[in-house]
């Protein structure tokens, strides 16, 4: 089955990983990927929002492409976000008539590891906790749902709505994240999603 994917990146750093990313994909899946580079310093939020709504419209799956400067959201003068890569994944855990909740998949790049792990050998203790909405829907499995029995520790692909999972990993078995985003999509009811920080 084919399933629809929008890539959300940081232009500035990340339209190279964009670029490679869209190239590995193959017949079962087709990408939507639009970056921030549009200016937005003129839209309002509906603006911002309808924007958005047409270009997630199709896809089912969100991939957040995290390089260093797509780690933490940007904010305005006033300390609000403003920010497309925040928009792109609060829209997408939106449930709407013409777009269901979307997966999720954060995939970070060799160059953000330090900056979203400590150094720690214990999954569940590395993940800091960066300004980024992503980060808040991980480890958000509802207890009933936890396919790790220990409490400290979390299922990296089922215990979080978005998984974390690095480039190399991500790109040597596209079809299997994509396919466990899909699922979890589906399952939205076994999640304490957090939409909006």
């Amino acid at each position: 089955m084919a399933y629809n994917v929008f890539i959300s990146f940081r232009y500035k750093d990340g339209i190279n990983y964009k670029n490679a990313l869209g190239n590995m994909f193959d017949a079962r899946f087709d990408t939507v990927d639009y970056s921030e580079d549009v200016d937005r310093s003129f839209m309002s939020d509906d603006t911002i929002q309808r924007y958005l709504y047409k270009k997630l419209q199709r896809s089912s799956v969100t991939i957040i492409l995290l390089t260093p400067q797509a780690v933490n959201h940007r904010h305005n003068w006033i300390g609000d976000y403003d920010d497309w890569i925040y928009d792109e994944i609060r829209y997408s855990l939106e449930d709407r008539d013409n777009n269901r909740t979307n997966g999720l998949v954060a995939v970070y790049t060799p160059e953000a590891a330090e900056m979203l792990f400590h150094d720690s050998f214990a999954y569940c203790d590395i993940v800091k906790n960066v300004d980024n909405l992503f980060r808040k829907n991980m480890m958000n499995v509802k207890p009933a749902y936890k396919l790790n029995p220990e409490p400290e520790l979390f299922d990296r692909d089922y215990d979080s709505y978005c998984s974390l999972i690095s480039w190399n990993e991500f790109t040597s078995n596209i079809g299997k994240y994509i396919e466990i985003a899909v699922k979890k999509k589906d399952e939205t009811y076994k999640y304490n999603l957090i939409k909006r920080l």
